[in-house]
């Protein structure tokens, strides 16, 4: 009989405790590349936005009248930005242009960040599945990561095709009775290297009979590390008040690590069902 979810979730906590130093770099190195990316489009965006508008200060007081109900900041905001005659009348055209501008002027930045943020997502994402399947030490599950950023990805690619993909056409119904049963097929690549179809192809057909457990299970442990990533959080909330800047980084660690513990689960999940397969999960998908 396949572990039940609380014992899943003990051994889970088991396993990253005992390979905390090996998750710790890696959410420290997983952590800091998120949270530069993210202090990268911050200062993109502010310079853009200064570019095109002046003085971004002047704009926050001016909207700070406006909310206390000053008429003349709105009219002063406007011709601020460009959009107000000096006979207070509005330019729909300027309007039209500033917007284009903003858009046009942000949409690189954004870009950037998007396919970085993607990225980092993966590799992050292949170093603690690595960690969870290997539990080797930091140096060994960093050296496994450029073999798997091709295959992972089109394990992500292949996985989303066959059930979410389908939405438009036949609905949300088979997504979610298809969507559970190839989260494993993640763990079947790095673990067995079957490659991108072998590995989505055998989560399907090992988890058959198992789909309401799969669901339970991770709902169960989604509830959980809510309730932990929470109380963290309020934690951290008080330690914004001393410092904005470590309150950040510490968010930053806090999801790195609720990551690693996901993938753990997983891991450990996936498991306990493909050692009680049923008899009809030998059939093909």
């Amino acid at each position: 009989m396949p572990d039940k979810v609380g014992t899943l979730l003990k051994g889970s906590w088991s396993y990253f405790t005992a390979h905390f130093k090996a998750v710790l770099i890696g959410s420290i190195v997983f952590g800091a590349l998120i949270f530069g990316a993210e202090s990268f489009l911050n200062v993109s965006a502010t310079d853009k936005l200064e570019d095109q508008f002046g003085d971004l200060d002047k704009i926050e007081e001016l909207s700070e009248r406006i909310e206390a109900g000053d008429e003349e900041a709105f009219q002063e905001m406007m011709m601020q930005l460009g959009v107000m005659g000096d006979e207070g009348q509005m330019d729909e055209e300027a309007m039209g242009e500033m917007a284009s501008g903003m858009m046009m002027g942000l949409l690189p930045a954004f870009g950037t960040f998007f396919v970085v943020m993607s990225l980092l997502t993966l590799v992050g994402s292949i170093y603690f599945l690595v960690l969870a399947v290997d539990g080797k030490s930091a140096g060994e599950t960093f050296k496994r990561i450029p073999g798997l950023i091709l295959p992972m990805l089109g394990v992500w690619i292949w996985s989303f095709l066959r059930s979410f993909a389908w939405i438009p056409v036949i609905g949300i119904i088979p997504a979610i009775i298809i969507g559970p049963r190839l989260m494993f097929a993640s763990v079947i690549l790095v673990k067995e290297g079957k490659g991108v179809m072998g590995s989505v192809s055998e989560s399907y057909s090992r988890t058959r009979g198992y789909w309401g457990k799969i669901v339970g299970n991770m709902i169960l442990m989604i509830i959980c590390v809510w309730i932990c990533t929470l109380a963290l959080l309020l934690g951290l909330g008080a330690l914004a008040m001393v410092h904005v800047l470590l309150s950040s980084i510490a968010a930053s660690l806090v999801t790195q690590f609720v990551t690693a513990y996901g993938s753990v689960f997983t891991v450990k999940l996936a498991d306990t069902i493909f050692a009680h397969p049923l008899k009809v999960a030998t059939k093909k998908a």
